[in-house]
């Protein structure tokens, strides 16, 4: 839990940081960053149950109103992640290719134009004047 967050954390600001290289928004990127990193997080744990938890977990009681059959399924949930360490694996995987997701939009975009230098400027000799 608490290493999501940090991961979630490093990686806004490490977009936040290439956001400014570019010169756009650095803190709308940043919110881009979390919210493309939690949708493909979220869809990384729906992948998880449905493909690899299709055993362990009765898929067909989740629309279930019955109070103690969503109980129910949570702790099948948890067990089933308990079970293996390669379903989280895979879920921050998901959620870090939302990272890159970002990560390539910003290094497709033009970096930020720099003041251009005349060639004069460059000699290091002043005009006197």
């Amino acid at each position: 839990m608490y290493f999501d967050i940090i991961l979630l954390v490093f990686l806004a600001y490490k977009n936040n940081v290439r956001a400014k290289l570019k010169g756009q928004n650095p803190i709308m990127w940043s919110f881009i960053t979390v919210v493309a990193f939690l949708v493909t997080y979220f869809a990384g744990y729906f992948f998880v149950v449905v493909f690899f938890c299709r055993d362990v977990v009765k898929l067909e009681q989740i629309g279930a109103v019955d109070y103690k059959a969503k109980q129910a399924i949570a702790q099948q949930l948890v067990d089933a992640f308990a079970a293996n360490p390669l379903h989280l694996f895979t879920v921050e995987m998901f959620g870090l290719g939302g990272y890159l997701l970002i990560r390539y939009i910003l290094n497709r975009m033009p970096d930020k134009k720099q003041p251009e230098v005349h060639w004069m400027d460059k000699m290091g000799g002043k005009e006197e004047i």
